[in-house]
């Protein structure tokens, strides 16, 4: 991650430079579905219709900064919900496990995108060419800064868990009360095609290997429950082991059994149209919207 910063900071002022007579700086709109894969939940037997129907909103927006008709640099803030359920799964033991959550994404994304069709809206010969540079495949990848608070629902009021330590956060020698800030590695596909002038509309998919696997508030094993009544209360309690056995009736789980698996982390990712508008005008003072205008005023890097 050092590396990558090193990099942009070095091609900062190369940027700078080639934006005095052409911008190329465009403001994006986002919105669609976020969906998670972690602890709880659907396992892979039942992977599509668990994460259907986990689905929750993802809208954001963000500024790209083209560096050549290939090369960009994207910021985006987004806001999401994400959630699972083991109500949902295959699995008999996740059934019994009966654990759920939801939680809040506020995430800042610094991304690098790469063109794989020439990108004629900013860089091309004619605004509105026939035929070419109208539509841009891309792939993108760079890191995510997110912050979340798992919540769980009991008796029709949902709580936030972290505080709770339902694996013996603070109450078991030892064990700290997780961050609720991370960060995460991004990849993701996108399509969009020009509309004409300054707009262009697509779809982006983007998945997060994430560096906590925290995001459900599962990760190791069951504590003492009655040592975390002790601490923390009733519902925290309840919320740290809702076990059921098969006719549906409560089970406490005895302090070291499994509750989830620390071998990895939690991912979750965006599904999203995207709607884009290029800000500023041309290097000789004209709107990119104008039919047929060329540009070709420090055009830099082109491939």
């Amino acid at each position: 991650m050092k590396r990558f910063f090193v990099f942009i900071s070095l091609l900062f002022p190369v940027v700078v430079f080639c934006q005095r007579n052409q911008p190329r700086l465009e403001l994006v709109f986002m919105g669609g579905a976020s969906a998670y894969s972690g602890d709880v939940g659907g396992d892979q037997t039942k992977f599509l219709s668990d994460h259907l129907q986990t689905m929750g909103p993802a809208v954001g927006a963000g500024l790209r900064l083209h560096i050549t008709n290939f090369l960009a640099i994207r910021g985006n803030f987004n806001y999401a919900v994400i959630n699972g359920a083991d109500s949902l799964a295959n699995s008999i033991g996740r059934k019994d496990r009966n654990l759920s959550f939801r939680t809040p994404i506020y995430e800042g994304t610094l991304l690098m995108e790469f063109s794989l069709f020439n990108w004629a809206h900013v860089l091309g010969e004619k605004v509105n060419s026939v035929g070419k540079g109208n539509s841009n495949l891309y792939v993108f990848g760079g890191m995510s800064f997110f912050k979340f608070n798992p919540q769980g629902n009991y008796q029709g009021r949902w709580y936030d868990l972290q505080p709770l330590g339902t694996e013996g956060q603070g109450v078991k020698p030892g064990a700290a009360k997780y961050s609720l800030t991370s960060s995460a590695l991004v990849v993701g596909l996108g399509y969009r095609v020009l509309l004409g002038g300054r707009w262009s509309l697509g779809m982006e998919a983007g998945m997060r290997k994430t560096n906590t696997d925290y995001l459900d508030d599962v990760s190791k094993s069951y504590y003492d429950n009655s040592q975390i009544i002790a601490a923390h209360g009733q519902v925290a309690g309840a919320l740290a082991n809702r076990a059921v056995d098969k006719e549906g009736n409560a089970v406490v789980m005895a302090s070291g059994a499994q509750r989830g698996s620390p071998k990895y982390n939690d991912y979750f990712g965006f599904a999203q149209i995207t709607l884009a508008v290029t800000l500023g005008s041309d290097g000789n003072g004209a709107g990119y919207g104008r039919k047929g205008k060329y540009r070709t005023r420090n055009r830099c890097f082109q491939f």
